[in-house]
C-alpha cells in the first residue's frame, strides 16, 4: 500500500537520523587531532646525589649512597637518567608496543546511505529509493593472528634494540671512566717527572760549574726536561678532555665531574682472573648479544609477513546487509563481495617476504660469525694484554731494585745526587710501561666484554636490569 507524503518523510527522517547517528558514535571515540606539545624543562638537578640517578644506581646494583671518587656505575646511572639517548631508546621500545596495539585492533565497519529521488515517478507511487548498507570486513585465513604474531616479534626487537642501548651506556661509561683515570695517573707520573728532571738540571748546571760535566751534557737535561714539561702540558689535556667526555655522557656538567676524582679501579684491573675458554666465552656471546636476539625476533617477525603474505592468496569477504526503501517497497538486502583471484595470486607479494626472511637469516648468520670471530680476537688480545703486563712489572721491580741500591748507594757516599735523579726518572719510564699496559688490558677487557656482552668488571648488567631501567619515562 503507498505511504502518504508524511509517511515518507517520517521515513527519511529516521534513515537519516540513523544514519547521522551512526556516524556520531563511531566519530565519538576518535580524540581529535592534537598539535604535540613542547618539551617541558626537566627541574631536576642535573647532580650524582639527584633522586633519578639515586634510583638508577639501585636498579643496577649499586647500594652505595655516595662515592668518594669517579666510578662507572655512578656515570651509567646518570646517562640513564639524562642522556637524550635513553629517550631514544624509550621511543623505540613504545613504536613496538604501539605496533601490537596497531594489529589487534579490528577493522570498522562502513556505513554506506544512498538515497535517490525518482523525477518522472507513476502517480501515487513514492518518488524516493533509499538503500541503506552496513558493511563488515571480515579477515579471513588467519590474517589477524598472523599480524598480531608479527608485530609481537617486532616488539620483541625493538626492545631488545632498545637494551642495546642501555648495554652501550654501559660500555661507554666504563670506557670513559677509565680513560679518566689512566690520564690521571699519567699526568701524575709526568708532573713528578718534570719535577725530577728540573732538579736534575739545577744540579747538573752547578756541576758544569765546578767543572764536573760539560756544557753539553747541561744542554741535553734542558731539553730532556723541555720535553717532560711538554708531555706534562698533554696529559693536562687528555685529562680535561676525559672530564668533558664523562660530562657529555652523564649529562651533568663539568663542574659536577669536577667533584669526583679518578680512582684506580681500571688501573688495577683484574690480570688474575680465571681464564673462561674460548668455547665457554663464545657460546656466552651467543645467549648474551642483544643485538643477535633482537635479529631472531625479527627473524620471526619476517616469517609472520612471510605467512601473511601466503594467507593473501585467500581474499577477504565484505558482508553487506542493508535496508531498502525502493518506492514504496521495504527491502532486506545482502551483498557478499571479495577480490577474485583471476590474475594475480599474490605472488609478487610471497616471494618479497620470503626473500626479507631469508635476508634476515643471512644477516643473523653473518653476526653470528662476527661475533665468534670478535670473540676469540678478543681473548687472545686479552691474554696477550696480561702477558705484556706482567712482563712490565717484572721490569718494574727490577728498576725499582736498582733504585733502591742506587739510593743506599748515595747514603754511602758511593754515588752523588744527579746519579740517583737519573735512577728515579728510569724508575718512572718503567711505570709508565707498566701504565701502557695495564690500559692494555683494560682496553682488552672492554673489547672482550663488547664482544660477549658480559660484564667482566663493574658496572653489573643484565636485559633485567635494562628492561626495569627502560620503564622509566
Amino acid at each position: 500500500m503507498p505511504l502518504g507524503r508524511g509517511g515518507r518523510r517520517s521515513i527519511l527522517l529516521q534513515l537519516i537520523l540513523a544514519a547521522a547517528l551512526s556516524g556520531m558514535v563511531g566519530c565519538a571515540s576518535v580524540p581529535p587531532a592534537a598539535e604535540a606539545p613542547p618539551p617541558v624543562a626537566e627541574d631536576v638537578p642535573r647532580t650524582w646525589s639527584a633522586p633519578p640517578v639515586i634510583e638508577n644506581r639501585r636498579l643496577l646494583g649499586d647500594t652505595s649512597t655516595s662515592n668518594a671518587t669517579l666510578a662507572a656505575d655512578e656515570v651509567l646511572a646518570a646517562a640513564i637518567a639524562f642522556n637524550p639517548r635513553m629517550k631514544l631508546a624509550r621511543a623505540q621500545r613504545d613504536t613496538g608496543a604501539a605496533g601490537v596495539l596497531a594489529a589487534r585492533e579490528r577493522a570498522n565497519p562502513t556505513l554506506s546511505l544512498s538515497p535517490e529521488h525518482l523525477i518522472s515517478a507513476a502517480s501515487g507511487v513514492s518518488p524516493w529509493v533509499i538503500a541503506v548498507s552496513l558493511v563488515w570486513p571480515l579477515r579471513t585465513a588467519g590474517k589477524r593472528d598472523l599480524a598480531i604474531e608479527q608485530a609481537l616479534a617486532a616488539d620483541d626487537a625493538a626492545l631488545l634494540n632498545a637494551a642495546a642501548e642501555v648495554w652501550s651506556l654501559r660500555s661507554d661509561s666504563r670506557s670513559v671512566v677509565c680513560a679518566t683515570e689512566f690520564a690521571w695517573a699519567r699526568r701524575a707520573l709526568a708532573n713528578e717527572e718534570a719535577s725530577l728532571r728540573v732538579d736534575l738540571v739545577t744540579r747538573m748546571e752547578k756541576q758544569s760549574d765546578a767543572g764536573i760535566v760539560s756544557r753539553y751534557e747541561v744542554a741535553r737535561a734542558r731539553l730532556d726536561r723541555d720535553a717532560s714539561t711538554l708531555r706534562l702540558h698533554q696529559s693536562d689535556a687528555e685529562v680535561v678532555a676525559a672530564r668533558h667526555d664523562i660530562a657529555g655522557l652523564a649529562g651533568v656538567p663539568l663542574a659536577e665531574v669536577e667533584l669526583r676524582e679518578p680512582g684506580d679501579d681500571c688501573i688495577k684491573g683484574e690480570p688474575s682472573r680465571e681464564v673462561v675458554p674460548l668455547e665457554q666465552l663464545e657460546a656466552r656471546a651467543i645467549g648474551s648479544r642483544l643485538d643477535l636476539r633482537a635479529k631472531l625476533a625479527e627473524f620471526r617477525s619476517a616469517d609472520a609477513a612471510w605467512r601473511t603474505e601466503m594467507a593473501k592468496r585467500y581474499p577477504d569477504l565484505a558482508l553487506g546487509p542493508g535496508y531498502m526503501y525502493d518506492q514504496g517497497d521495504r527491502k532486506v538486502t545482502f551483498s557478499l563481495s571479495f577480490e577474485l583471484p583471476i590474475h594475480s595470486h599474490n605472488e609478487g607479494g610471497i616471494a618479497k617476504a620470503r626473500a626479507d626472511r631469508d635476508r634476515v637469516i643471512a644477516e643473523a648468520e653473518v653476526l653470528q660469525a662476527t661475533i665468534d670471530s670478535e670473540v676469540a680476537k678478543a681473548a687472545d688480545q686479552l691474554a696477550q694484554a696480561r702477558a705484556q703486563l706482567t712482563s712490565a712489572q717484572s721490569l718494574l721491580q727490577q728498576s725499582q731494585a736498582l733504585l733502591d741500591r742506587d739510593v743506599e748507594r748515595e747514603r754511602a757516599g758511593e754515588l752523588d745526587r744527579p746519579t740517583v735523579l737519573l735512577s728515579r726518572i728510569a724508575t718512572l719510564s718503567a711505570r709508565v710501561d707498566e701504565l701502557t699496559a695495564a690500559r692494555a688490558v683494560a682496553d682488552a677487557t672492554a673489547a672482550l666484554e663488547a664482544a660477549t656482552q658480559a660484564p667482566l668488571s663493574s658496572p653489573e648488567f643484565n636485559t633485567e636490569a635494562a628492561r626495569a631501567l627502560l620503564k622509566g619515562q
